[in-house]
């Protein structure tokens, strides 16, 4: 039996199908990861049928289309972040870092080979359900979003940015911006180019800063819980590290707010998200005051916001009816 697709783990043989499911299961749990996926597409796409004014907002083979790119996409994220850090991840793990001990790559459950055949086959995927003959808004879009992915699993070609934060931030977290121009061009091709206005680029920006907001407070840790793992409450200083998801929490609601005024989106979602996004902003706040750990578990908090702007919005846009 060749230990390329088979290994023992307490005694168990698995294969690599196996073990690719414990690693999906654990790093990228499809039914939450797709869930998610859909709702922020379905907010990219229902609200720019809302600006443009188009009601009831529709559905089409291309949309589901879109939503299967954003979850594949997200997956090869998530896949290339788990090769380029796997040496960084099992070093902590095996540290005993609580972050990364029980890893499947630290713990043995799933090899790094998996993890490639697996960005393989997700790469694969994506092309497959996105060549298309003829031009087009959308393709424009998904090869320069796997372009640049690709440049992110490369460092873009400067190593020494994985240990600069700041910069990997920057130049790593808007790609999420990029995969949100790839749905505004399924748009394009879809009900016309047209259509779109500078209230596209406040939607864009509104949603992707719950992204950067889930990014930034995830990397905070009380000063108790500091290892040599590189954290903005590290880099920054636990004193302004947490206002970097408050702002970006503060300007998607803001953000937010505004395009469902120009979309005409009623008084629900506003005040939701607004009251969403100030409970989130207190629990950063509550962790300037006291720096425990208790207030440094802000993630849970930024996923609640990125859900509701997420879900919020589509359903909001939706509210006139869904057609086909």
């Amino acid at each position: 039996m060749s230990v390329d697709h088979h290994v023992t783990l307490n005694g168990t043989t698995r294969s690599r199908a196996s073990r690719i499911a414990t690693y999906l299961s654990t790093m990228f749990p499809p039914q939450v990861m797709g869930t998610f996926a859909a709702c922020h597409f379905l907010a990219v796409w229902f609200a720019l049928q809302a600006l443009a004014g188009l009601a009831p907002v529709r559905l089409t083979w291309e949309s589901l289309r879109g939503m299967a790119t954003v979850a594949l996409f997200l997956l090869l994220m998530r896949l290339y972040d788990e090769l380029k850090d796997a040496d960084t991840d099992i070093r902590l793990g095996r540290a005993g870092d609580p972050w990364y001990r029980d890893r499947p790559l630290v713990t043995g459950a799933v090899r790094i080979e998996d993890v490639k055949v697996l960005r393989w086959l997700v790469t694969a995927a994506l092309v497959a359900i996105n060549v298309r003959t003829g031009f087009a808004w959308a393709s424009i879009g998904f090869w320069v979003v796997l372009a640049v992915t690709w440049l992110s699993f490369n460092w873009f070609f400067w190593p020494p940015m994985s240990e600069r934060l700041l910069v990997a931030f920057a130049t790593h977290n808007p790609i999420s911006l990029l995969l949100d121009g790839y749905i505004v061009g399924l748009f394009a091709d879809t009900f016309g180019a047209d259509r779109l206005d500078a209230s596209t680029f406040l939607l864009l920006v509104g949603l992707w800063l719950p992204i950067a907001a889930w990014e930034t407070s995830r990397k905070i840790r009380a000063p108790e819980d500091e290892t040599s793992y590189r954290t903005y409450s590290r880099e920054l200083g636990w004193k302004i590290a947490p206002f970097l998801p408050a702002a970006c929490v503060a300007g998607s609601a803001s953000l937010l707010v505004l395009v469902s005024r120009i979309a005409g989106l009623g008084v629900v979602f506003p005040i939701v998200v607004a009251a969403t996004g100030a409970m989130v902003v207190w629990r950063c706040v509550l962790y300037r005051i006291a720096p425990t750990r208790r207030h440094a578990k802000l993630k849970p908090w930024a996923i609640l916001f990125a859900t509701v702007a997420n879900a919020g919005l589509a359903a909001a846009a939706a509210s006139a009816g869904v057609g086909w």
